[in-house]
């Protein structure tokens, strides 16, 4: 049963690519067979090296826009990538999204194996919304808790889950498009939070037994998501694609490299008050 991995990066930035050709590689390393990896941008002429091993969906201006949607927001496209990744001929019987700072560390098996299995998994849990006390959480929650949207309710039992890794199998597809609706119906509200997407899909896809954590907390991570220690990561994987391309190396030898060279960079790194105060830097490395 085919598996399809779905990623996006947009704009001018070249550490997005760094980052999105140095997740390529792992999934490539690690993706059991048979898969397709598509990837959304409108930069389709930086992804030529992947010629013939990832499918590259490219978007023109008018189309991110729509995937943007008519209030303009960003982080719509993420669940359009998913979307994009259910929808896609030939039909799949997973689709899974993956976030580019992120990096494969092991054979994706069970992530599959937990959605065929009725399970949605989603990166990991990270905090019940109403309980949470950080400002930006509370102002969220004030925006759309205690309400239902589409007719999912956001509540008191609601958990806020990062979804920058999400796989949800055939049956369950029907979901995304839900959380899509309920991102909609947000934004028009005016909930234009940069965490409105994230609780929009948590709402649908979070529920009580159906959400499973790709990376639960103890445990070394299936998937390393390491959006609080991009400088540090990004350093190595300039390194990575350095060696790579200055070897010569194919796309198979590649990720080949990357599967025996994994990088080992902390995945979050806070900068305390002492680093301020003596002119310092947090380790990255």
């Amino acid at each position: 049963m085919l598996t399809r991995y779905a990623l996006m990066t947009f704009g001018s930035d070249d550490f997005r690519y760094w980052q999105a050709h140095y997740c390529l590689l792992t999934i490539l390393a690690h993706a059991p067979q048979p898969c397709e990896i598509v990837m959304a941008t409108d930069q389709p002429e930086r992804f030529r090296w992947f010629a013939g091993h990832v499918r590259i969906h490219g978007m023109s201006a008018d189309g991110l826009a729509q995937w943007k949607g008519e209030h303009g927001y960003f982080l719509r496209t993420l669940i359009q990538t998913l979307r994009l990744g259910t929808a896609l001929q030939p039909s799949v019987g997973v689709a899974v999204y993956l976030d580019t700072d992120t990096a494969v560390r092991s054979s994706l098996q069970p992530l599959i194996d937990a959605a065929l299995g009725g399970k949605v998994a989603m990166d990991r849990r990270e905090y019940n919304l109403h309980g949470y006390g950080k400002k930006g959480s509370r102002r969220l929650w004030e925006a759309v808790g205690d309400k239902s949207w589409v007719g999912v309710p956001v509540d008191r039992s609601t958990d806020m889950w990062n979804t920058g890794i999400t796989a949800v199998a055939a049956a369950d597809f029907s979901l995304v498009d839900k959380a899509l609706s309920i991102c909609d119906a947000m934004l028009a509200a005016g909930c234009d939070h940069y965490l409105t997407e994230q609780i929009a899909m948590s709402a649908v896809l979070g529920q009580p037994g159906r959400a499973v954590e790709v990376n639960p907390a103890g445990k070394p991570p299936l998937v390393a998501h390491y959006w609080g220690n991009k400088d540090g990561w990004n350093d190595q994987i300039c390194r990575h694609l350095a060696t790579i391309h200055l070897r010569g190396l194919s796309v198979p030898e590649a990720a080949a490299y990357v599967a025996a060279n994994p990088i080992t960079c902390p995945l979050v790194v806070k900068e305390r008050w002492w680093h301020k105060a003596l002119g310092m830097r947090p380790d990255r490395r």
